[in-house]
């Protein structure tokens, strides 16, 4: 089944002052659906000095509501449009839009959670409302929602949405995508050893834990530089430490810039940092890795899976190492042969993610959501978050077009090599052989089938 008027709901756009990374997602995906031919309307909250209603990139924003209000002013939009949307994807910014209430169970509705919440409300709230936030989105969460398609942005989120939230709709890893540039050139770096972080000024970045880690790598590299990018709450905080550790001379903060300085300031950097305490992905270390730039970062949930350790950037596992590792990851990257090795690896893995392929694999997982929902039948497959990883080798394969015609929407296929590899959803190796055999695959001389438990790696690796 298609969809083609689908309602992106998202608590703020781009324009926002303190939008970041759900707001850059929310709104990619929404311009590369409209290029596939879908037709996309934007709903979020009123900006003050911004249009309620306007056009951009081909979709629709409309604006609604404050903060708070915006999520009654979404539902009410929604009852009166229901007959007219084919999809939602509903974004989770800690509390969802509750969409299925005013839509009904006949739309599809995929739950995009970036990552779980409960220990922001914790940091961001006293008592009651740090209780009724985790209450929400948990509890009335799970409730609203039963078995609706949830899309998250790395496998760590996926392994917390059921470990912590316990939802019940199977789980999609659908990460970021990138609009990278032509390729990494390591003679833009800076002169001197830069670090250059991008992040949102607030309190679960960590900003304290870089700077510290930072004073002290100075104590070896006493040239290097530190950039921050980036606006927030915690602006004047960052500046007053940076005071306090005799880091004037050497850290420059710019704000908030343009995509276009952002990516001119990055290109400077020797190295990108992390000290976040946890994220949905790490979206800012994939910009960086596009042009070439590798990173040091904490191993925590999404930054985890951003980084390939020891290949694109350096892991972590205590905040003490945190500047060790810097002054080692620069010292190696002094040499201009190591770090074209590094920038090319970078790059390499930055590659692998587009907001096209963002775009398509969120429009199948709603495609899926509406067969699913208009069959209501049971589901032959076994329940749950199994991928299970299939290769296929030998002279008589099947093209991978045909496995996808034969297959549900939400599974993928594609070449690598002398091989096909799909990486199938909610499916054991039953299900798999069953499938095969549906595909005309008979495993033997002329076919070899490998079957194996998906690794978190492998849900980046062939989504």
């Amino acid at each position: 089944m298609t969809v083609q008027h689908i309602a992106v709901l998202n608590w703020r756009d781009r324009s926002h002052a303190r939008a970041g990374g759900a707001e850059l997602y929310c709104e990619q995906i929404a311009q590369h659906l409209v290029r596939q031919g879908a037709a996309v309307t934007y709903l979020t909250a009123r900006i003050p000095g911004r249009a309620a209603v306007e056009e951009r990139n081909g979709y629709r924003i409309i604006r609604m509501g404050g903060t708070f209000t915006v999520y009654l002013a979404v539902l009410v939009w929604l009852w009166r449009n229901r007959k007219h949307v084919d999809g939602v994807v509903d974004s989770q910014n800690g509390i969802p839009f509750f969409s299925p209430l005013a839509v009904g169970w006949r739309v599809p509705v995929v739950l995009l959670i970036h990552h779980v919440h409960r220990r922001q409300f914790a940091e961001y709230f006293g008592w009651p409302m740090r209780w009724i936030g985790r209450w929400l989105e948990k509890n009335a969460t799970g409730y609203v929602y039963g078995r609706r398609a949830i899309v998250t942005v790395s496998p760590s989120s996926r392994d917390a949405i059921r470990r912590e939230l316990r939802l019940t709709g199977d789980v999609f890893v659908v990460p970021c995508g990138m609009d990278g540039p032509d390729g990494p050139d390591v003679g833009r770096r800076a002169a001197r050893p830069r670090i250059v972080c991008v992040s949102r000024l607030v309190p679960h970045k960590r900003m304290d834990l870089l700077l510290e880690a930072v004073a002290k790598a100075r104590t070896v590299l006493t040239d290097l530089e530190l950039s921050l990018v980036g606006d927030g709450p915690e602006l004047d905080s960052v500046r007053a430490h940076i005071k306090r550790l005799g880091l004037d001379d050497s850290v420059l903060v710019h704000g908030r810039v343009t995509d276009a300085q952002r990516s001119a300031i990055l290109g400077t950097a020797w190295i990108t940092v992390s000290a976040s305490a946890g994220e949905g992905w790490g979206l800012s270390i994939l910009e960086a890795a596009a042009l070439g730039v590798p990173a040091v970062a904490l191993r925590v949930p999404g930054v985890q899976d951003a980084v390939r350790d020891g290949r694109t950037g350096v892991l972590v596992d205590d905040e003490s190492q945190l500047a060790d590792a810097i002054v080692a990851l620069i010292e190696r990257l002094s040499d201009v042969s190591e770090a074209k090795a590094w920038a090319a690896r970078a790059q390499a893995w930055s590659a692998r993610f587009t907001w096209d392929r963002t775009a398509r694999r969120i429009r199948l997982v709603l495609e899926a959501e509406a067969t699913r929902l208009a069959l209501r039948g049971p589901d032959h497959r076994s329940a749950g978050d199994v991928v299970t990883v299939v290769e296929l080798t030998g002279a008589a394969l099947p093209s991978a077009d045909e496995l996808r015609m034969r297959s549900r929407r939400t599974d993928t296929w594609s070449v690598r090599g002398d091989k096909i590899v799909g990486l199938i959803h909610g499916a054991d190796e039953i299900d798999v052989l069953t499938l095969l055999q549906r595909a005309g695959v008979r495993p033997g001389d002329h076919v070899r089938v490998s079957v194996r438990v998906g690794r978190p790696h492998d849900l980046l690796e062939y989504a």
